[in-house]
């Protein structure tokens, strides 16, 4: 083998020829309702992301609390949640007390039920204050509006990454009919559960979650939170 030869990084989903995230400020406004979901077991961990969108409850993938050892759903005790985290330190730390998850998911069929992969975990503090909340907005966004994503991804699992000008592109269905919105994003393994954001007259909401990428390309979905609005 030529001694200059190099293995090539991974292919990961999410990711095209070009990566446009950006390393951002925890701390900042809006990333400080931002921060990272572990779940662990006596054999297992996983993290993805999650969001404060009250001020003790935190919404993330339905697929991020699901525990493929066990085939169940992680004990809400088992899932803690970290907000202002920065590698070495994070400004506040909470664990769950009661898990909800979207009906009709099946972890089983993932793709097909795909529009309800979500899952909303009430806290054991109250870690959300009037800045650091990112409410779910009340109404789909129009296809073309000007969004953003940020996480902490499988290959950046430090510090929190985004991708802070991409758009919707496109709806989306899974099989039981229930609606997905198409971003261009650039995100990863880990961004699961984190935000798709919008401004809405100045202020920014939630318009979605991140679910699934695809492989190759600055492409994914994110689920429409209708029905995990209800819920709280």
């Amino acid at each position: 083998m030529n001694g200059d030869a190099r293995i090539p990084p991974p292919v990961l989903p999410g990711i095209g020829a070009h990566d446009s995230r950006v390393r951002l400020d925890p701390d900042g406004i809006p990333w400080r309702a931002v921060g990272k979901l572990q779940a662990t077991s006596l054999n297992f961990r996983q993290t993805c992301t999650g969001t404060l969108v009250g001020p003790s409850a935190v919404l993330t993938a339905a697929h991020c609390v699901f525990n493929r050892l066990t085939q169940q759903n992680f004990p809400p005790g088992s899932l803690h949640f970290l907000i202002g985290y920065n590698g070495s330190r994070y400004a506040g730390h909470a664990i769950g007390v009661k898990l909800e998850t979207g009906l009709g998911y099946d972890p089983s069929q993932p793709y097909a039920t795909v529009g309800s992969d979500w899952a909303l975990i009430t806290l054991d503090t109250r870690l959300g204050s009037a800045d650091r909340v990112l409410p779910i907005i009340d109404q789909s966004p129009e296809v073309g509006s000007t969004v953003m994503l940020g996480g902490y991804q499988q290959d950046h699992p430090l510090v929190l990454m985004a991708d802070t000008e991409c758009r919707i592109v496109g709806r989306a269905t899974d099989t039981s009919g229930r609606l997905l919105l198409r971003h261009n994003c650039t995100a990863t393994r880990g961004d699961s559960g984190a935000p798709l954001l919008i401004d809405q007259a100045g202020k920014w909401r939630t318009a979605g979650i991140d679910v699934t990428a695809r492989l190759g390309i600055a492409s994914g979905l994110a689920v429409v939170l209708d029905e995990a609005r209800k819920r709280f």
